[in-house]
């Protein structure tokens, strides 16, 4: 007698993934949100009075005194240590918030202008002209370490430029 043979079971279906079913869009987003990170003016003003300041000027070295063209140079340096006006702030006197803080201030105009502001009074003195007819320009750099942020600015007026500005 042949042994019967059993019946070969069907493959199975292979499965298959429903098609992606794209959403159509019925209304545009009218107003987009966005969270950003920027320096309170008034905080500002505080971190600046807690600062530790220090400006070093002096005309460029090989010309005469007050010669047209002189240019006029000033480091400023500004030392912030969270930790001395940690009260008065919600965020903690962190590293964190030092490095946050170095990252807001490295190309803030508001930084820049407080900047030239504390150099003005120092160039204007050893250029002989009135604060108020200076074109100061500066380059500001901000670095942090620990709890304390350092601004280094570099500012420079030229005679000439202060002359032209009188002239306006």
């Amino acid at each position: 007698m042949a042994a019967a043979r059993k019946p070969r079971a069907a493959p199975a279906p292979k499965a298959q993934l429903p098609e992606p079913a794209w959403a159509k869009v019925q209304k545009v987003q009218l107003i987009r949100r966005e969270v950003r990170e920027v320096l309170a003016p008034s905080a500002l003003e505080l971190l600046f009075k807690y600062g530790e300041l220090v400006i070093e000027a002096g005309p460029e070295l090989g010309r005469g005194r007050r010669a047209p063209g002189q240019r006029f140079y000033a480091t400023v340096m500004v030392t912030i240590d969270l930790r001395r006006c940690a009260t008065h702030f919600r965020e903690p006197a962190d590293v964190a918030t030092a490095d946050k803080l170095a990252e807001l201030m490295l190309g803030s105009a508001r930084v820049r202008q407080k900047l030239v502001a504390l150099a003005r009074p120092e160039l204007a003195r050893l250029a002989g002209v009135p604060a108020a007819q200076l074109h100061v320009e500066i380059d500001h750099h901000v670095r942090s370490e620990g709890t304390r942020v350092f601004i280094d600015g570099d500012a420079m007026v030229s005679l000439e430029a202060a002359r032209e500005a009188s002239k306006r």
